[in-house]
């Protein structure tokens, strides 16, 4: 801690005072004095400097009351460590007013020796700031090198952070991105901040260091973003110490983070190596360039991970922005649940282990706890039937039909299931093969046609005959038409078709030529075209 305490001076140069050193202020002898100063006018106060011992024999205020108030006053708001006055000179006694003034704001008179002369005074006193400045020095060089060398070592966060405490005496904590407290205490166990709730602390001694916060209004702890490319990794959280004495601690505070965020950085570094490596084999596996299962499995080893024999493919809709600090909680998630996590960009794919699938409420889970995560409500989950690993990629496939294809068929779902999409895997397929449209629609078109020219309904009579299993009166009922007019526009089809739709072939083509319609027609909606 640089200079020295009032309290110091006065044991270690008692002969620099009085026979009764402190006239008034004892509550102030923590003050610590950095430098000294003489002066004998008025308006000291504004020539002084923060730590000062100020000398005088207070000449200038001796006949002014009013100088005599208001100097403590502001002399304590500049901070000064204790006013030196040698009275029986011109100040026969330290006034009365000025002794409750100085009780009052904690700043100590002091009795000087009246025969020692101030050069020697302010030589001893520079000597003992100057030793003291130089054992502090070193203290804090020790303190630093054996922070230092903690990380060099390999030394875990847990004992870095302990060699913390020793060296500074503060209770500490240190909170990462991915949530990990390293508590030193049952009642220092500290959640990730919101960052609305954090409030910049403005202390004079870090403020020109260090950036600082409180959280909400609570000013016990301090918090200390460690920081990587402008983005929050981790918390340095510290309490024990009034906010007037972190001066002295900045030196270390700043070394600690520095060193913290080397740390966090290389380990990122580390992380991101490995991840890149695990992340290559999951993209060729999961996009069917591998399939062969000894060498699926060699190459997951390889990856650090450990396979089971079956999964369900679940794929994410387009995922909106997210942090660091999102993405680390759903994949601190899925690891608890043994869930296989790959990013493809804008979207996730999860490998669901088969153990898991036997719970029906698997999905709803992994979608409410992805949408809490990504604070992302809308959205989707498409999944595949469970496969073996090597047929993943065709689990892959089948989460993407599934996500494709509930958009038209319901598009409020969030949970798509492959399994329960019946035939319209079929039409979905048959509406992208133009030669077979081009079959099938050779019983549409010519309706259309006439729906066009004539304003009729003959393919939306046709569907929903279709639909009703070819009964006329519920097929009416549901398109609000009296009977007889179905049966004529049945009799109008089939004239323009050349067909008998009581033939149980033609009946089942014409199904599938609605299906693949329908399915197109709505798809080309949706796609804009």
């Amino acid at each position: 801690m640089s200079g020295i305490s009032v309290q110091e001076l006065i044991t270690h140069r008692p002969y620099l005072f009085g026979s009764q050193p402190v006239i008034s202020g004892a509550n102030g002898l923590h003050r610590r004095i950095t430098n000294i100063n003489v002066m004998e006018v008025p308006d000291v106060f504004n020539w002084v400097r923060h730590g000062d011992l100020l000398l005088t024999t207070a000449y200038s205020i001796k006949d002014n009351p009013n100088a005599q108030n208001e100097l403590i006053p502001k002399l304590s708001e500049n901070g000064i460590a204790a006013i030196g006055i040698k009275t029986k000179r011109y100040l026969p006694q330290v006034p009365k007013k000025m002794i409750d003034l100085s009780n009052e704001y904690g700043l100590p008179i002091l009795e000087l020796a009246y025969q020692i002369g101030y050069s020697q005074t302010i030589s001893d006193v520079l000597e003992e700031v100057l030793q003291n400045n130089s054992k502090w020095l070193v203290e804090q060089h020790n303190k630093i090198q054996l922070l230092t060398s903690t990380l060099i070592m390999g030394e875990n966060i847990k004992t870095f952070m302990d060699t913390f405490i020793k060296c500074t005496g503060l209770h500490a904590d240190f909170i990462t991105c991915e949530s990990e407290a390293l508590p030193q205490g049952a009642a220092l166990t500290h959640a990730w901040p919101e960052s609305t709730r954090l409030i910049p602390a403005y202390l004079k001694s870090l403020a020109s260091t260090l950036p600082c916060f409180w959280l909400d209004n609570d000013k016990a702890k301090l918090y200390i973003p460690i920081e990587r490319n402008k983005e929050t990794m981790a918390y340095l959280i510290c309490r024990g110490c009034r906010e007037e004495d972190w001066e002295p601690l900045q030196l270390l505070l700043q070394h600690t983070v520095n060193l913290l965020t080397l740390h966090l950085s290389k380990q990122h570094s580390l992380s991101s190596l490995e991840d890149h490596r695990k992340d290559l084999f999951l993209k060729t596996w999961i996009l069917g360039e591998i399939t062969d299962p000894q060498v699926i499995a060699l190459q997951s080893a390889t990856s650090g991970l450990q396979l089971e024999s079956d999964y369900s493919v679940c794929l994410t809709s387009n995922l909106i922005p997210y942090s660091q600090r999102e993405i680390m909680r759903a994949k601190s998630y899925c690891i608890m649940q043994r869930i296989i996590m790959l990013n493809l960009g804008n979207v996730w794919v999860l490998l669901i282990p088969k153990h898991l699938t036997a719970d029906s409420n698997v999905y709803s889970r992994i979608h409410a706890e992805l949408s809490l995560c990504l604070k992302m409500p809308a959205l989707r989950l498409g999944i595949s039937s469970v496969k073996t690993i090597n047929h993943i990629h065709e689990g892959y496939k089948e989460a993407v039909s599934a996500l494709e294809l509930w958009v038209f068929i319901q598009p409020s779902e969030i949970i798509c299931y492959y399994d329960k999409l019946g035939m319209f895997p079929i039409f979905h397929v048959l509406s992208d093969q133009e030669s077979i449209k081009k079959q099938l629609f050779q019983y549409i078109q010519p309706l259309q046609d006439h729906d066009n020219h004539h304003h009729s309904k003959l393919v939306e009579t046709l569907i929903v005959y279709l639909q009703y299993g070819g009964n006329i009166k519920e097929s009416a009922s549901a398109l609000f038409c009296h009977y007889n007019s179905i049966v004529y526009r049945l009799d109008r089809i089939q004239s323009l078709l050349q067909i008998n739709l009581k033939d149980p072939d033609m009946r089942f083509q014409l199904q599938m030529a609605v299906k693949v319609f329908a399915f197109s027609n709505k798809k080309g909606t949706m796609m804009g075209s």
